[in-house]
C-alpha cells in the first residue's frame, strides 16, 4: 500500500519537489554572486583608472585647455554663460569660427566648474579622471551584456587593458579632450541602456538610450559611427526581439537627425564655412601627388597599429615633417595595407560565418570607429593624433582579450577561476604594470606646455610645430616669469633658435614668422623683427597680429607714419581687434595727431568698454589738447579700477595743476611718490605745483630730489633759482641763475 502511494505521480500544478526548490535557490544564489562579482570588478576598474591618472591632478592647463576654460569669454561667465553655449559654435568664446563645430555639453560643464570652483586646473583634471573611470566601467558592462554574460572574463580583460593603455593619456591628461571622454561615456551608456531594453522591453530604457546618444553627439561628433555599430549590435548580436531592434535603430536615427538639424541651425547663423585644410595641421593637404597622399595616410594607419601594441614614443603633435611622404612601394605601406585588409575581410567573414562572433565585433568596431580619422575618403584637420584611437582601441583591447582567452586560458571560465589562472596572470600582470607605469610617466609630461614640448621634441626632431610650440612657450611665458636679466636673455635667445629651426623645416610657416618677429621685438632687434612681420603678412592675408606687432616695431623706432599704416592694416584684417585700435590711438598721440588719437581710443572703448588702458591714453590725449574737463573723468576711471596706478595718479596731478586745483594735485602726486619713491615725473609736477602755490621751500626740496634721481632734469634749475628769489635768498637765486644759463643762455631771473 505504501509503495503504491509513493509511486503516484504528482498532481498537475502542485508545488515542485523539495529537490527542485534547492536547485532554484542555488540558481538565485549564483545570480546574486554574479552581480556581486561584477560590482567588485567595476570597483576594481574604476579604482585602477584613478590610480593611473591620479598624478594629472597636479598638472596645469596645457595646449587648448585654456581656450575652452579660462580664456573663453562665455565659459568664464559661469552658469550665466550656459544658455549662450547651447546656441553658439564651439569657439564663439574666443572669436574663431572657421571649421567650427557644435559641442556645447563639455563647454557647459567647464562653465559650471568655473562657477563653482573658479580657475583651478585640478578640477578639470579630476572630472576627466572621474568620467574616464565611468567610461571603463560602462565598457565592461556593455561587453558583458553583448556576449550575454558568457564572457565576463573577456569583458573584464578588455576593460582592464583599456583602462591602463598609455595611448589614452592625451585624452585624459588634456582637459580640452573632455569632449572625447563624454562622447564615449554617453555613447556606451546608450549601448548599455539599449541592451537593457532589448532584454526587458521597458520604454524608459529605450528613451533614456536615445537621450544618452544625443548627449554623446553634443559632446563630440565621433559617435556618428554608431550608425554602423548600433545595427550590428542589435540586429546581429543582441537580437532577441526584432521589433525592439527596429525601435532601437529608429531611436538612433531620430537622435542623430535631431543633432544634425540643431547643429546646422546653430552653425548656419555664423560664418563657419569650411576653409582649406592648412598644411601645418595636415601635411597631406599638400602631398606631392594623390597616390602619395593615400600611401602616407595608410602609413599613419600602420603607426596606429604599432602604438596599440607598443605605445612608445607618444607625441602630442604629428605635424610636418614628423611623418615623411611615401609611395605604395614602401614596405610599411604594403604591410599596413595587408593588415587592414585582413582585419576587414576576416571580420566580415566571421560576422557572416559565425553567429554572434566576438572576434568579428572587435575587428569591425575598430575599423568603424577609426574610419573618421583615416584621411582616405576625405581630409580632416589633422594628419595623426593619439586621441583618434580612443574609441577604436576598444576593438583592439577586445581582440587581445579574446586571444588571451583562446590561447592562454584555453577555455571559457568564471572570474574566480580566472583569478587563479597562473598563465593568464603571468601575462596580464606584467603588461598592466608596464602600461600603468608608462601612463603615469606620460601624465607627468603633460604637467605644463613647457614640459610637454620639451619632452616631446627629442622624439620628433623634425616636427616644425613642436619647435614653434616650444619657442613660443619660452618667449611668452618662461621669459616673463624669469626675474634674472641674464637668464631672461638666455631664454629669449634659445627661443629664437627654436623658432628659426621651425622655419628651416617649413619656410612658409606663417605663425612662426609672426612669433619670431615678436621675439626679435623683445630682444630690441627691430630690423629682424620688421622683416619677419612683413614675411608673415605677405604669406597670409589673415595676419592681423603680425600687422599689429609690425606697427609696434615701427612705433618704437619713431616711424609714426609706417606704424599708423600697419595698425590700420591690422584693423582692416580684423575689424574687432581691440588692441590694434588702442595701439593706433597711441601712435597718433606720439605723432601729435590728437584728434585722430581721441577718435580711435573712443572706438577702442566702444568695442571693449572696460579697456582701462584706453581710458588712460584718452585722458593723456585730452590733457595735451588742454581739454582737462574731459581728461579728468577718464583718468579717474583708471584709478577706480587700479587706485595705485602711479601713471594715472601723476597724470591726474598734472591735470589738477593745469586746472589750478593745487591741493588736489599735491594729494595725487604725493600718493604717486609714496607708491614709487623714484618716480621722477611726479617729483617734477609736484615741484611745479608747490612753485605755483608759492611754497618755495617745498618746491626747492622737491626739485632737488628730482635732480638727485635724474641729473639730466636741468629744465628744473630755473625754477629752483626763482624759488630762492621768492624766499628772498638772492645769493642762492643768483647761484642757480648762473647754473641755469649754462643750459639756457637767455635765462634771467625776473
Amino acid at each position: 500500500m505504501a509503495k503504491k502511494i509513493n509511486n503516484k505521480p504528482p498532481v498537475k500544478g502542485s508545488p515542485k519537489p523539495v529537490v527542485a526548490d534547492k536547485q532554484e535557490n542555488k540558481s538565485k544564489s549564483a545570480t546574486t554572486s554574479k552581480f556581486s562579482i561584477n560590482t567588485k570588478l567595476c570597483l576594481v576598474l574604476a579604482a585602477l583608472s584613478f590610480i593611473v591618472y591620479f598624478n594629472t591632478l597636479w598638472n596645469g592647463y596645457v595646449l587648448d585647455d585654456a581656450v575652452v576654460t579660462i580664456k573663453n569669454s562665455i565659459v568664464t561667465q559661469g552658469f550665466k554663460g550656459i544658455p549662450e553655449l547651447l546656441v553658439t559654435p564651439r569657439m564663439k568664446g574666443v572669436g574663431y569660427f572657421k571649421n567650427d563645430n557644435y559641442r556645447p555639453l563639455t563647454l557647459s560643464m567647464f562653465a559650471a566648474e568655473y562657477q563653482v570652483f573658479g580657475p583651478k586646473p585640478w578640477v578639470g583634471h579630476f572630472f576627466n579622471i572621474l568620467f574616464f573611470a565611468g567610461c571603463v566601467v560602462l565598457l565592461f558592462l556593455f561587453l558583458d551584456k553583448l556576449f550575454e554574460r558568457k564572457k565576463t572574463v573577456v569583458a573584464f580583460i578588455a576593460a582592464l587593458l583599456f583602462a591602463v593603455h598609455p595611448i589614452h593619456t592625451e585624452v585624459v591628461a588634456n582637459i580640452k579632450s573632455r569632449d572625447e571622454i563624454m562622447c564615449f561615456f554617453f555613447g556606451f551608456f546608450c549601448l548599455n541602456l539599449f541592451a537593457e531594453y532589448m532584454q526587458k522591453g521597458k520604454i524608459w530604457q529605450l528613451l533614456s538610450g536615445v537621450i544618452m546618444l544625443f548627449l554623446a553627439f553634443i559632446s563630440k561628433e565621433t559617435v556618428i559611427t554608431f550608425l554602423f555599430v548600433v545595427p550590428v549590435v542589435f540586429f546581429l548580436y543582441r537580437n532577441e526581439d526584432k521589433k525592439r531592434s527596429i525601435y532601437i535603430m529608429g531611436g538612433t536615427i531620430v537622435s542623430t537627425a535631431a543633432y544634425l538639424i540643431i547643429r546646422a541651425k546653430v552653425l548656419g547663423a555664423y560664418d563657419t564655412s569650411t576653409s582649406a585644410i592648412e598644411f601645418i595641421d595636415n601635411s597631406l593637404a599638400n602631398s606631392p601627388s594623390f597616390m602619395s597622399r593615400i600611401a602616407t595616410a595608410v602609413l599613419v594607419l600602420g603607426y596606429y597599429i604599432k602604438l596599440l601594441f607598443v605605445p612608445y614614443p607618444l607625441i602630442c603633435d604629428y605635424a610636418y615633417d614628423t611623418i615623411p611622404f611615401v609611395g605604395f612601394g614602401n614596405i610599411l605601406v604594403l604591410l599596413t595595407t595587408a593588415i587592414y585588409a585582413a582585419i576587414g575581410v576576416v571580420g566580415l567573414y566571421r560576422l557572416i560565418k559565425f553567429k554572434k562572433d566576438p572576434w568579428a565585433f572587435g575587428m569591425l568596431f575598430f575599423l568603424a570607429t577609426l574610419s573618421l580619422f583615416m584621411n582616405l575618403a576625405f581630409l580632416m584637420g589633422s594628419q595623426m593624433g593619439e586621441r583618434f584611437l580612443f574609441f577604436a582601441s576598444v576593438g583592439f583591447c577586445l581582440v587581445v582579450a579574446l586571444a588571451i582567452e583562446k590561447w592562454v586560458i584555453k577555455s571559457r571560465i568564471t572570474v574566480p577561476v580566472f583569478l587563479q589562472n597562473k598563465r593568464a596572470l603571468a601575462i596580464l600582470i606584467p603588461v598592466c604594470i608596464l602600461f600603468s607605469g608608462l601612463t603615469i610617466a606620460r601624465n607627468a609630461d603633460w604637467k605644463s606646455n613647457y614640459t610637454l614640448y620639451k619632452n616631446d621634441l627629442p622624439k620628433a626632431p623634425n616636427d616644425s610645430r613642436l619647435y614653434f610650440y616650444l619657442g613660443d612657450e619660452m618667449a611668452e611665458n618662461l621669459y616673463a616669469d624669469e626675474p634674472d636679466t641674464a637668464k631672461k636673455r638666455q631664454i629669449l635667445n634659445e627661443s629664437i633658435g627654436l623658432l628659426k629651426r621651425a622655419i628651416e623645416i617649413f619656410p612658409k610657416y606663417t605663425d612662426v614668422h609672426t612669433e619670431l618677429g615678436k621675439a626679435y621685438l623683445m630682444a630690441l632687434n627691430y630690423d629682424s623683427s620688421i622683416s619677419h612681420f612683413k614675411t608673415a603678412i605677405s604669406q597670409s592675408p589673415y595676419q592681423s597680429i603680425a600687422a599689429n606687432n609690425l606697427g609696434t616695431a615701427y612705433l618704437r623706432t619713431g616711424k609714426y607714419k609706417e606704424a599708423i599704416e600697419a595698425y590700420k592694416l591690422a584693423i582692416t584684417i580684423n575689424a574687432g581687434f581691440t588692441a590694434a585700435f588702442f595701439n593706433l590711438g597711441c601712435a597718433y598721440i606720439q605723432a601729435q595727431q590728437l584728434d585722430s588719437a581721441v577718435s580711435y581710443l573712443n572706438k577702442t572703448l566702444a568695442i571693449e568698454p572696460g579697456y582701462i588702458s584706453a581710458n588712460m591714453q584718452l585722458g593723456i590725449a585730452y590733457y595735451f589738447m588742454n581739454k582737462n574737463d574731459l581728461a579728468e573723468p577718464n583718468i579717474k576711471k583708471v584709478l577706480e579700477s587700479d587706485p595705485n596706478n602711479v601713471d594715472a595718479l601723476n597724470t591726474l596731478g598734472a591735470i589738477y595743476l593745469k586746472l589750478g586745483k593745487y591741493p588736489q594735485s599735491v594729494e595725487a602726486l604725493k600718493k604717486a611718490i609714496a607708491i614709487n619713491p623714484n618716480y621722477v615725473n611726479a617729483y617734477s609736477n609736484l615741484g611745479h605745483c608747490y612753485f605755483q602755490m608759492k611754497q618755495y621751500q617745498s618746491a626747492i626740496e622737491t626739485m632737488g630730489k628730482l635732480l638727485s634721481l635724474n641729473p639730466k632734469a636741468v629744465n628744473e634749475i630755473p625754477y629752483i633759482a626763482m624759488s630762492y628769489k621768492g624766499l628772498g635768498n638772492m645769493p642762492e637765486a643768483l647761484k642757480y641763475e648762473a647754473i641755469a644759463k649754462q643750459y639756457y643762455p637767455g635765462f634771467k631771473l625776473p
